[in-house]
């Protein structure tokens, strides 16, 4: 089987023998092991070209020698010296001769390994596609895909479903559940990945096929949109996705269904700074779950309570670290990576308002686990969480670093709420170096992101860090008109921490014709932007 490098390869680059000067039986061979891949056993070999043993034995000797194959000690496997040659071989074949390589390879496989381990099935999917087997490729694609989820590896899972969406058509027949079933599991895939659009239009396919006999389905497929239009800060889509799902969830009598459902409206209502709504939401989620319900949203459920009490004000969030607390440890049982990594991420924010250090370790546990899940978007969140943990321990050019980074990843991923968070940063950055110009640009940008993305909480705090920075560099008229539109947006009530601070800062501007009147108190704590939702 190909794939795995071997000890048996040489250390330093060769000059293999040109194609041209190969024999007929040499090409051949060569064709066959081009073929099965970089590295490949004898026996395959033999089986798929139906040779003698000895003959080919001999010929595959003399390719050592020439120093185009390599041989493994102990005899039984080869590969080949480059990569580059053994792509050469490959290339120079036609479709119909690589058709019935391909083919002829897959039989053979199949053969010998009746009850094939992960990495032969994923061999078996490819030979079968290449060789334009169209019912054993979608079989053993889909099971390679299945087995690629199980070992957390989406992007592979995702290459295999992609081959079935091929040999399906290629199947014939109308064949709409089957059909929809792939679309939804693609989509799946998709948005663990944080590709949206393309989840999106995989949710959008599978409804197309999708009878209206089958509510339960629509409803699921309902909701996965709605995530996705979350995602996308489209919060209308999603609050319209999400009410229809629960309609036909209810219909149907799924309880669990309901749950994910109204566990969605809470995200929203969090996200726009409803945190009592936010609570309620979840807390009816928690209500309406059958019993012994599913470990792994029994802990997703966990955060997004956390989550609300978070926002509820310092006097409550020890219940809140409970909360986060428990999402771990139900997560981590569940081997849920990615969900994962969001608890710990807000875990390591509850903390670090009072333990920065802590916090960063949270958060550092939080990326690796992003990182398990080849989730580039809540890695970078991550690190974007710890910079003002590091701005509050005085690592300025460590909160640079990491910011920045985290703003070259969030750009690619398209992340306006990241993005903005970023830029915000930016100004805190700055403000603590004294580049008072900077950062009032940071804070400006950060505003106008917010309102453009109709993310009034994040639009609210960089209002009032734009009237806190005017106000300390005695720009009285531009405090003004920041907290104004900070009032406007009820930044107290929206984020309660600014409370005690936003009342400060008004008092002090009310006062700003008094000689002896300070510039008020230092930033605030957690941000909403930080804390995943």
């Amino acid at each position: 089987m190909a794939g795995r490098e071997s000890s048996g390869a040489p250390s330093a680059p060769v000059s293999p023998t040109p194609l041209e000067a190969l024999s007929t039986d040499q090409h051949r061979i060569l064709a066959y092991a081009s073929a099965i891949g970089p590295e490949f056993d004898f026996d395959m070999l033999v089986a798929a070209m139906r040779l003698d043993e000895e003959t080919l034995a001999e010929q595959l000797e003399q390719l050592v020698r020439a120093r185009i194959l390599w041989e493994r000690p102990g005899g039984g496997r080869f590969g080949f010296a480059e990569e580059e040659f053994r792509a050469s071989v490959h290339r120079s074949l036609t479709e119909s001769r690589l058709r019935v390589l391909h083919r002829r390879v897959a039989e053979v496989m199949e053969k010998m390994y009746p009850d094939p381990p992960p990495e032969t099935l994923a061999e078996l999917g490819r030979h079968f596609f290449l060789g334009k087997v169209p019912e054993k490729s979608y079989e053993y694609n889909r099971r390679a895909a299945h087995n690629a989820r199980d070992a957390d590896e989406p992007a592979v899972a995702i290459h295999h479903l992609e081959r079935a969406l091929v040999e399906i058509a290629a199947l014939g027949g109308e064949r709409p559940r089957e059909k929809a079933e792939l679309a939804e599991e693609l989509g799946d895939l998709y948005y663990a990945t944080s590709n949206y659009p393309a989840a999106d239009r995989q949710y959008e396919e599978a409804l197309k096929l999708v009878e209206h006999d089958q509510p339960r389905i629509r409803a699921r497929l309902l909701l996965a949109r709605a995530e996705v239009a979350r995602e996308n800060l489209d919060q209308d889509a999603a609050r319209e996705g999400a009410t229809q799902a629960i309609r036909l969830f209810e219909m149907t009598g799924d309880p669990l269904g309901v749950a994910q459902a109204h566990r969605l409206l809470g995200r929203l209502a969090f996200r726009q700074g409803a945190y009592r709504e936010a609570l309620d939401e979840t807390m009816l989620a928690l209500e309406i779950l059958p019993p012994e319900p599913d470990s792994r949203f029994l802990g997703r459920l966990s955060i997004d309570i956390g989550n609300a009490f978070a926002l509820l004000g310092p006097e409550v969030r020890s219940v809140a670290i409970e909360w986060y607390e428990r999402a771990v440890e139900r997560l981590r049982a569940a081997r849920d990576w990615a969900e994962l990594s969001r608890a710990l991420h807000n875990l390591g924010v509850a903390v670090g308002e009072a333990h920065p250090e802590d916090g960063l370790e949270y958060l550092a546990q939080a990326r690796d686990a992003a990182e398990r899940a080849h989730d580039a978007r809540y890695a970078a969140r991550t690190l974007l969480s710890g910079v003002e943990m590091r701005i509050q321990l005085g690592q300025l050019e460590d909160a640079d670093r990491d910011n920045e980074q985290a703003g070259r990843l969030l750009e690619r991923l398209d992340d306006a709420l990241g993005v903005g968070q970023v830029a915000l940063h930016r100004g805190l950055i700055a403000e603590r170096r004294g580049q008072w110009d900077d950062a009032e640009r940071a804070y400006s940008t950060a505003a106008d992101m917010a309102r453009r993305n109709r993310l009034v909480l994040d639009e609210a705090e960089a209002e009032f860090d734009l009237a806190r920075l005017r106000f300390k560099t005695r720009d009285m008229a531009g405090a003004r008109d920041a907290l104004r539109a900070a009032t406007e947006l009820n930044v107290s009530e929206l984020v309660p921490r600014l409370a005690n601070a936003y009342v400060e800062l008004r008092r002090q501007l009310e006062e700003s014709d008094d000689p002896g009147s300070t510039a008020p108190g230092g930033r605030k704590e957690t941000t909403e932007g930080e804390r995943s939702t």
